[in-house]
Parts: structure tokens; sequence; C-alpha cells
């Protein structure tokens, strides 16, 4: 017997989905994403959990000197990507972006990078709600920090 790339397909899915339900993903998903569907907002009832609904991405670039160079950070999420570039900046650099969680795997990657030039050392991090997720430190003429952590499909 012969399959077709379409019969594979499907099989393929039907044996994930029975896989996944099996596990409690499909159920827990489920009722993720319905939660949010039975408050009101205008009330503000349930105000903790909205807050469980949002991630927050903190940044922080530090140096031993006063300045970094060609500072960068990047928040891609699936709903409203958000950057940041500066040429020159003060440091310590500190700066928190909120990213929703009404879809599934709603932020996929965070990159942050700075430079120094004059042999100071410079040092990036990332955290999600709180949690040290990257870090990297660099010293040098021609240091450069550079964090990233990749999440949702990819990065899991």
């Amino acid at each position: 017997m012969k399959f077709s790339r379409l019969n594979f397909f499907m099989l393929f899915f039907a044996v994930m989905l029975i896989m996944l339900s099996g596990c409690g993903v499909i159920k827990s998903t489920y009722e993720g994403v319905s939660e949010g569907l039975f408050r009101n907002e205008k009330t503000g009832e349930n105000a903790e959990e909205q807050s469980e609904e949002e991630i927050t991405v903190e940044v922080i670039i530090e140096s031993d000197g006063n300045l970094v160079n060609n500072l960068g950070v990047e928040i891609n999420s699936r709903n409203n990507p958000q950057s940041v570039y500066f040429d020159s900046i003060e440091v310590p650099y500190r700066e928190a972006f909120t990213v929703s969680t009404d879809m599934m795997f709603p932020l996929t990657s965070t990159r942050a990078w700075a430079s120094v030039g004059d042999g100071s050392e410079v040092s990036c991090t990332i955290l999600y709600n709180g949690e040290e997720v990257a870090t990297h430190q660099s010293k040098g003429d021609a240091g450069r920090a550079y964090c990233e952590k990749l999440t949702g499909p990819r990065g899991l």
C-alpha cells in the first residue's frame, strides 16, 4: 500500500493530536486561551490573572565605562515586535518591554547587544518576568556583549 503525501500528513497530524491530547497539552492550551474570554475588563475583576497574560522582558546593559556604542534591542513577538537602537548611550541602560500572551508562542526571540571601544567591560542581561534567561560579558578594545534568547517552536 502506497501513501500519498496528503495521506501521510493527515496520519502524522492525527498521531500528533492523539499524543498531545494524552499529555494534556491541548486541554491546558484551551484553558489558557479561553480563560481570558470571560473576564470583565471594565470592572477590573481578575486583575491578578491579567498580569499573568503578559510577559515582561527586561534588558540590562552595563559597563565599567560611562558609555556604550551600537546598542540594540529586538523583541520579536508575533503581535507587536519592538526594537530600540542607539549609536551611543550612557550606562547602565535598563528597559522593560511588555508582550501580550494572547496566542500560542507570542514571543519568538529577544536579542540585545552593545559594544565598547576603549577596553572597558560591557555586559548584557535578558530577564523574562524577573528570571534571567540570557547573559553575556565582554572586555577589550573591541568588546561586544551579545545576548539572545530563542523561544517559541525553535527555542523550546
